[in-house]
């Protein structure tokens, strides 16, 4: 009896971890999913002024580099909020990134139709249990913006240089090195033995420009 009482205890225990793991991934891509314009960057201060990301007249493009060549492309931007302070500097802000709208560019009919296929699979962002990626400012410099970027569900800190155009509209140029992000795909960094025939772990974000609401 005391034996099948602890072996009972036991499957009980197990079952209920792996469901609070299970729920808790869940949560995590329900929120991200989920985030409202006030959550997407809760103020830290009074008087900021909230500006939402002007989707129609955003432009981020991507590129992507081999030894045998490269690929451009498009993605959109989901939703995001930006916070300005009094003198309209950035104090913070968040993006979410659409990661089924990459779209590549630079080519046409079933090949374009098969590299966003590829991009879209476990090989590259996996965007069937990770449809979103985010990006959160957490320090902004003159020149150069800090934050965290979210990619498969993986975090990892990013800055990049960026310039103010005008009061609304921003661009930039972020080098992200994919294999942050678990992104392996034919990087020589993991697999040496691939020789010439590798991706380069370092893509390009363009943003070109980013617009915010008035």
């Amino acid at each position: 009896m005391k034996k099948l009482y602890f072996l009972s205890l036991f499957l009980l225990t197990t079952i209920i971890f792996f469901d609070s793991c299970s729920n808790k991934t869940k949560t995590t891509n329900e929120n991200i999913i989920n985030t409202t314009k006030d959550e997407i960057a809760k103020p830290r201060q009074e008087g900021l002024a909230k500006h939402t990301i002007d989707r129609q007249n955003s432009v981020v493009e991507w590129i992507g580099t081999k030894t045998t060549g490269s690929h451009n492309g498009t993605i959109e931007i989901e939703k995001g909020l930006i916070l300005k302070n009094e003198k309209g500097d950035i104090v913070s802000g968040k993006f979410m990134i659409n990661m089924n709208s990459i779209q590549c560019t630079d080519l046409s009919g079933k090949k374009k139709e098969s590299i966003e296929g590829h991009l879209k699979d476990a090989d590259f962002f996996n965007t069937n249990e990770h449809p979103y990626a985010s990006f959160e400012i957490e320090e902004v410099g003159s020149e150069l913006m800090f934050g965290k970027l979210t990619i498969k569900g993986i975090s990892a800190p990013i800055n990049f240089k960026y310039n103010q155009l005008n009061d609304y509209q921003y661009e930039a140029e972020i080098i992200v090195d994919r294999t942050l992000f678990d992104i392996k795909y034919k990087s020589k960094t993991i697999f040496p033995e691939l020789g010439d025939n590798f991706i380069h772990d370092d893509f390009i974000i363009k943003l070109n420009p980013l617009s915010i609401s008035k």
